[in-house]
Parts: structure tokens; sequence; C-alpha cells
């Protein structure tokens, strides 16, 4: 069982390369066949085709991402008492660097698939567990099933739950994602799903289990939790003309704990920081974990807002109950509005009005953002916390995004390390971000 435990390990770059090598060499013809439309559909991939590959048979685009930040700190003697001296993290930082591909093998309705990874060895704080150079993010397969929307995908992938979730870091509405939805939601995971979108194209759902035993190195396919996820969105009002649209979801996810134990933390929504609220290892049977959205465009205003309840079944912590929300607002000064991808009911990338190399100034956006978590329930104390942000984001072309941002921690608690829990301290941060991605 050892033997094929680390084979299985040595086995998953060697896979990821083998089906890169293997796509690369099926792209042979004369002929140049394009996109079928639901590549932009499934992938909220860019219109240009200039990174891509097409036959007859099988499409291939080259996907990247590169984001580098810079932050600052400041901090009183309580803050640094509180949850340690930040002045480690006062530099810049590779936070992602992304590669990958994705595209079609056209079938009569054509098959959808998507590889990425992460380049682990330029990242100076990504994972301090991870020791291989390369971790694989997406490795994911989307087969028609039924009628014009109704499709399986398989493989490791994001769960369905949670429009922020489902959505990439160039999609957000400012630079890292709330603290709630890092801590109760995983990113990705391991498993199958289903999908439609029905009632005249209004209303999507996905539903499936994960299990992601085969990232774990000592675990069993029976010894590692398992997750049942469903969501469910609507377009309860849209107006084309006037650039009106409201986005309400629902989304649920059970997790059987076979492992026996379970852990929530988070950072002050800054990646490399050490975590601030850490409930620590606690046994546990089962989770139950609710998440409601909602999301609202009016041309360049975008509101958007998420509720995340997690129930958890320990009687020996008193069963707690752990939550969070927060509420966002964007708005672009020079009027560009975002779209919608009804297929998969989440908010599309903006796309410049006239870009800042032809003339104009590109899109510029101011962006705001409340977030609120509690990880005090029962007998667990990991603390609670309040950030308040605010952004400016420049997009001088689709490719490209400059960030400028400030934010406002009140941690109270906590149980990091190093996190005195029974301080309360005021911490501000400012951060600086410049992506590029290639779709």
């Amino acid at each position: 069982m050892k033997l094929f435990r680390e084979s299985r390990r040595m086995m998953r770059p060697i896979l990821a390369v083998s089906l890169f090598c293997g796509v690369v060499t099926g792209l042979s013809g004369s002929e140049i066949y394009r996109y079928p439309p639901m590549i932009s559909n499934e992938m909220n991939a860019s219109a240009y085709d200039w990174n891509a590959l097409n036959t007859k048979w099988v499409n291939m685009r080259a996907l990247a991402m590169l984001a580098v930040d810079a932050a600052h700190f400041y901090q009183d003697d309580k803050s640094r008492d509180h949850v340690g001296d930040m002045s480690h993290y006062d530099r810049f930082d590779i936070r992602g660097l992304r590669l990958g591909f994705g595209g079609t093998i056209n079938f009569e309705t054509p098959w959808v698939y998507l590889v990425t990874g992460s380049i682990n060895s330029v990242q100076q704080d990504y994972d301090s567990s991870t020791t291989d150079p390369f971790t694989l993010l997406d490795c994911e397969l989307g087969i028609p099933m039924w009628g014009k929307y109704g499709r399986m995908q398989i493989g490791k992938m994001k769960e369905p739950i949670s429009m922020e979730r489902s959505m990439g870091l160039v999609f957000e509405q400012v630079m890292e994602r709330p603290m709630h939805l890092d801590a109760l939601l995983p990113s990705r995971n391991i498993g199958i799903t289903f999908s439609d979108l029905v009632w005249n194209e209004r209303i999507h759902w996905r539903a499936g289990y994960f299990n992601d035993w085969l990232d774990e190195d000592d675990l069993d396919y029976e010894e590692s939790n398992r997750q049942y996820i469903g969501r469910i969105t609507t377009v309860a009002y849209a107006d084309p003309d006037k650039e009106r649209l409201l986005h309400l979801g629902a989304s649920y996810r059970y997790e059987d704990i076979q492992e026996g134990k379970i852990r929530y933390d988070v950072g002050p929504e800054f990646y490399f920081s050490t975590s601030w609220l850490d409930t620590g290892e606690f046994a546990a049977k089962s989770s139950n974990t609710v998440n409601l959205e909602l999301s609202y465009l009016d041309g360049p205003l975008w509101l958007a807002s998420e509720y995340t309840v997690t129930a958890v079944d320990s009687s020996t912590h008193g069963d707690p109950t752990f939550w969070g929300y927060h509420v966002a607002i964007n708005y672009f000064v020079t009027g560009e509005h975002r779209g919608y991808n009804y297929r998969r009911g989440v908010v599309r990338r903006i796309t410049p009005s006239l870009n800042f190399n032809e003339g104009g100034w590109g899109a510029l956006e101011l962006s705001a953002r409340y977030s609120y978590f509690d990880l005090d329930d029962g007998d667990i104390e990991g603390g609670k916390m309040d950030i308040a942000s605010f952004g400016f984001v420049w997009h001088p072309r689709k490719a490209h995004q400059f960030h400028v941002q400030w934010s406002h921690a009140h941690c109270d608690g906590g149980g990091g390390e190093g996190v005195d829990p029974t301080m309360s301290s005021r911490t501000d941060i400012l951060q600086f971000r410049w992506v590029l991605v290639i779709d």
C-alpha cells in the first residue's frame, strides 16, 4: 500500500505532462477551426485567439496568469503583541504563477477540457508544506449529457458553491476573497458533477460528489472526507437595454468527516499572512454548510454579498456553528459594465471600452468591501474579525490589472500561531498588485 501511495504521488505530474503532449501531438492539419461558443461560456475565456491552436478534431488555448504583490502593515504595539510583527511581509512576492491549457474535443457536441497548475518554486510563501515544484490545480473534462446544456464534469475542479469561489482571481471585487469563504469553503476538489441551464436559461444548477483521496498521500478512499455539494442560481430580473441584472443563489455542502477531525483558519485577507483566526484541529463527525449569494449589476455598478454558515457535528465541543458575510460595491468611473455568464451563474470579467494603448484610459474601477467572520462557538475559540477594504483597480487592457488597496482589520481574540486569544487589536494594510492574464 505504501508503494502504491508513493507511485500515485509521482504519477501526478507525469500524467499532466502526458496529457499536454497528447493534445499537442494531435494538433495537426492545415485547416483552422475556431472554438465553439461554449468555451467562452464555460471557461470565461477571452475573445482573442492568438494563443490558440486549432484543428478539426481538437482545439487548445494556452493559459497563464502571473500576479505580483507588495504590502505594508501599519501596526502599533498592541497589534504586534496580538498577532505578531508583520514587517516580514513588507516586500514584493509572486502571488501566483499558473500555467495550463484548455479547449475543446470536437465531437458533434464538443467536449471541454481544462488543465492548469501552479509553479511553486518561484513563490516565496506559497505553501510551506508543499515540497513539489508543481501543484496540479485543475484537471477536468466536461461531457455533454442531455439537452442543450446538460453536462457532466469529472476530475479536479472548483466545488460548485459560492459565486466568489466559482470565479477566478481576476474576477474578484477586491484583491482577495472574503475570509469566511476562504476558511469555510475549500477551493478545489476531486469529484464528479452534473449541471444544466433551465427555465428559459434563467436558472442554473450544479450538483456533485467529491473525495480528494488522490491528493492525500497518507489516506485511502475510504479514509478520506466525502463531500456532497449543490448550487442553484437564478436571474431574478434582467433588463439588457438598461444593463441591469439581479442574480440570486443558494448552495449546500455536506461533509462526511471520515478523518475524524476538522480545522478552520484564515488570515486578514492577505494571501501570505499567517492565520489570525484558527480553531485548531478538533474532533468532528460531519459538517453542514449553507451559502447564500446576491449580485446586482446596473451599468457600471456592481453590488454583491454572500452569507456563509457552517454547523459542525462535534458533541465533544458543543456542536459549534461558524458564520460570516461580506458586502461589496464596485463602480467603473469610465462607464464600463460587467457581463453575466448564464451558463455558470457568475459575473464576467471586464473588458475596457478603449484600451490605454489605443488612446483611452482603459477601465478605472473603485472598490469597497466589508467582511465579518466569527469562529467562536461552543468551546471553540477561534476568534472574530471584521475587515473594511477600499481600493482602486486600473485595467489598461483586459489582460492587465493594477490594484491599490487599503484595508483596516479589527481582530478580536483568535487562535493562530503566536496570536494571543485574550487580546483585541486593529491593523492597517496597504497592498499593491499587478496581474497579467493570458487566456
